[in-house]
Order: structure tokens, then C-alpha cells, then sequence
């Protein structure tokens, strides 16, 4: 297995009007807690960041070499912030124990409407253990329970089995393959994407989560 299950976050966040209290945070799993990262956050964050940055560099579109300083997790993490008036939500996963960062997903409103992109990576103490699959399971469930979803897209670029793999296990149904749908950072070399699609929750593997009240923060 990969040191670190990733998916590739296609854009960045799209808005729509303010609405309060669109999103009923924090989600909650077996072993995880999830919600928007803050400043708090940022070196726990970035350490993470900087261990996983070679497999980073090989899979995710975002990760060019002006992306790995801690100003720039600095500047992701204030653009997420305002979480209350954006569409979608970008979502750090704190372990219940002992309150250690250990995997970014997100949902991301993509142009069809109700229709929400997702993904994952996970700090390498973590790789192995199920966590993506775990955090990823949850904000789809979240999407489809509270922001009301009507479908929700995943891809993977060929030869990341680690990617593959979560996303078989999480059920969803293949669409097709986009030849040359992305650019490594790593090398410049081209990427071949395959693309998922989840239109039920039903199909998803069991998993006790909930959100909002009752849920502390870590």
C-alpha cells in the first residue's frame, strides 16, 4: 500500500448566498472527529503535510512546490474559515483519543447543481488503518443527509491503488476515464483519471455518524 491514500481536490470551493448555519458541524465517526481545520490547527496540520509531501507531489493536482510552505496551509486554512457562506466545506479529521490531525477531505460543490466532488488525503502515522475510507464515508453521508446531494463524484489517477481501493470500498458506481485529465506537479507527467459516481448513501458501508449538537469539538 501507498504511505498515504489520496484524492485529487479538482478547484476550489464554490459559493452561493449567505445562508446561517448551512452546515451543522462538527461530524462525528467511531474514531473521528471532522470539521473546518482553524489556525489552531495549522502546525499539527503542516507537520503532516510535510511528511506526506513526496506522495502529495505524485497525486494531488494542488501540490506544487509553492504549496508546501506552512503560509501557504496558513492561507488555505483562512479561506476556509468562512465555512457558514460557502457551498461546499473543506474538512480536517482529528482522531477521538488523542486528538492528533489525521486526514483532510472535503465537499466541493461542483457546476451541476446538488452535486458535490470529494476526496481525502491522510497524514502518513495514519496510512493503513482505514481512516480515509472512514472520513470520506462520513462527509458523503453528511452530504447526502444535511446539504441534501443528489449525487457525489470521486476519481482516482491511474496507478494510485491506494485511491482505488477506497473507493471500491465505498461502493460507488464507475463512470468512464479521462485521458490526460491532469498534470503530476512531481514531474509534468500526464495523468489518466478515473471517475466515480455515488447517487444513494444506501450503498455505502455501514458506519455510525452523526453531526452538530451534542458532537464537542476537538
Amino acid at each position: 500500500m501507498q504511505a498515504v491514500p489520496f484524492f485529487v481536490f479538482t478547484g476550489p470551493l464554490q459559493f452561493q448566498r449567505s445562508c446561517s448555519m448551512r452546515h451543522l458541524m462538527p461530524i462525528g465517526t467511531p474514531r473521528l472527529i471532522l470539521r473546518p481545520p482553524t489556525l489552531d490547527d495549522l502546525d499539527s496540520i503542516q507537520t503532516a503535510k510535510e511528511e506526506a509531501w513526496p506522495d502529495l507531489q505524485r497525486w494531488m493536482t494542488w501540490a506544487f512546490d509553492n504549496q508546501r510552505s506552512r503560509q501557504a496551509m496558513e492561507d488555505s486554512i483562512r479561506r476556509t474559515m468562512d465555512y457558514q457562506n460557502q457551498a461546499g466545506i473543506a474538512l480536517a479529521g482529528f482522531h477521538r483519543t488523542n486528538g492528533d490531525f489525521v486526514v483532510r477531505t472535503a465537499l466541493d460543490l461542483t457546476d451541476e447543481q446538488d452535486v458535490y466532488e470529494t476526496g481525502y488525503w491522510v497524514a502518513p502515522k495514519y496510512a493503513g488503518q482505514g481512516m480515509a475510507t472512514e472520513a470520506a464515508n462520513a462527509a458523503i453521508r453528511y452530504a447526502f443527509g444535511h446539504l441534501g446531494a443528489k449525487a457525489i463524484s470521486i476519481g482516482y489517477f491511474d496507478r494510485n491503488e491506494a485511491s482505488r481501493r477506497i473507493v471500491q470500498k465505498l461502493r460507488f458506481q464507475k463512470l468512464g476515464v479521462a485521458h490526460n485529465a491532469a498534470t503530476r506537479c512531481l514531474d509534468g507527467t500526464k495523468l489518466d483519471r478515473h471517475e466515480y459516481i455515488l447517487k444513494s448513501p444506501d450503498a455505502l458501508p455501514e458506519l455510525d455518524v452523526s453531526w452538530g449538537h451534542g458532537l464537542s469539538f476537538v
